[in-house]
């Protein structure tokens, strides 16, 4: 078997999950976007409610893309080419210039969540549509101290699955980032998987920073790091599959400015910049290797193994893994 089919045989098509696929606060009310995301046109909106919806982007009458010129009206997008009408379920309610509407005449609808300030979209196989976990809230976001996200959307040529394999990766740390790792674990429990870290980090400005952080992913592409350094915070990391390819890689820190009295703004962009430089290390990586199904692993590497059989479960079918 080669090297492509035993990938194909792993990671069939696109996992199973809740993936980031917009921010809130550039989303309003009547705004209609195009989006290609797991290979797939579509089109996010925001009804008169304050709902983000997703459906398929293709008008079932004649085939025009609901994302370019699509107009929100009420709770329903309207078809910029003969103006049918589709609700929030994907249902179309009116036909202008027709006496009966097609029962067959509807478009694809995708679960959405909001929370933290985030779009998420559901992603499944059609037997496993209903998501069967929710997206946890966070206390701090919103709260009186903290900053929003920052958040910056950077798009990388490679596999999400390279970009989860850092969660179990102690061995790269200092080579690629000047960090070291003293304590290092994994935990997989579900659709969860963590990462607990204890170390010394050498910012680019000079000094040492001793840190301690938790990674978590919720599921396979959206993942949060609380951080306990010099300011505490929680950064950010999700990752939504384009196409089997490219993948759309948001990152962006919370941070605990409560106690910065002076040169607030510089200071996080400063920070800001450290983390997406650092992110930056990883992509050079990330585009230019080789995916090795059978790697030859020693005593240092992390539980690369584990990590790869849980992610490997969001690829299968939900009555086989049972989330």
């Amino acid at each position: 078997m080669s090297v492509a089919q035993q990938e194909e045989e792993l990671f069939p098509g696109y996992p199973r999950g809740w993936f980031v696929i917009g921010v809130s606060a550039e989303l309003a009310v009547g705004d209609v976007r195009p989006i290609r995301y797991f290979g797939r046109e579509m089109v996010l909106y925001r009804a008169q409610s304050g709902a983000p919806i997703v459906h398929d982007a293709f008008c079932p009458h004649l085939g025009a893309h609901l994302g370019h010129g699509g107009k929100v009206v009420g709770e329903t997008i309207q078809c910029p080419f003969h103006a049918w009408r589709f609700d929030e379920t994907g249902k179309c309610v009116d036909v202008p210039y027709a006496k009966r509407i097609p029962p067959r005449a509807c478009v694809k609808n995708r679960p959405v969540q909001e929370h933290n300030g985030l779009i998420f979209m559901w992603n499944a196989s059609a037997e496993d549509e209903k998501p069967t976990w929710e997206i946890p809230d966070i206390p701090e976001y919103g709260s009186e101290g903290w900053t929003d996200w920052g958040s910056a959307l950077i798009d990388i040529k490679t596999h999400p699955k390279e970009i989860v394999e850092n969660l179990a990766d102690k061995g790269h740390f200092g080579p690629v980032h000047g960090t070291w790792a003293n304590e290092f674990g994994n935990e997989f429990k579900g659709h969860i998987g963590i990462q607990r870290v204890k170390g010394v980090a050498y910012p680019r400005g000079g000094g040492e920073d001793h840190f301690e952080l938790q990674s978590t992913y919720y599921g396979p592409g959206y993942m949060l790091t609380e951080m306990q350094s010099v300011l505490p915070n929680i950064m950010l990391l999700c990752h939504t599959p384009v196409d089997q390819s490219r993948v759309h890689v948001r990152i962006g820190a919370m941070i605990d400015i409560s106690n910065v009295k002076e040169g607030k703004g510089k200071f996080l962009e400063g920070y800001r910049e450290n983390i997406i430089v650092g992110f930056k290390e990883d992509i050079a990586i990330w585009e230019n290797k080789k995916y090795r199904a059978r790697p030859i692993l020693c005593d240092g590497d992390g539980d690369v193994g584990a990590l790869r059989r849980w992610y490997q479960k969001f690829y299968m079918p939900q009555a086989e893994v049972g989330y």
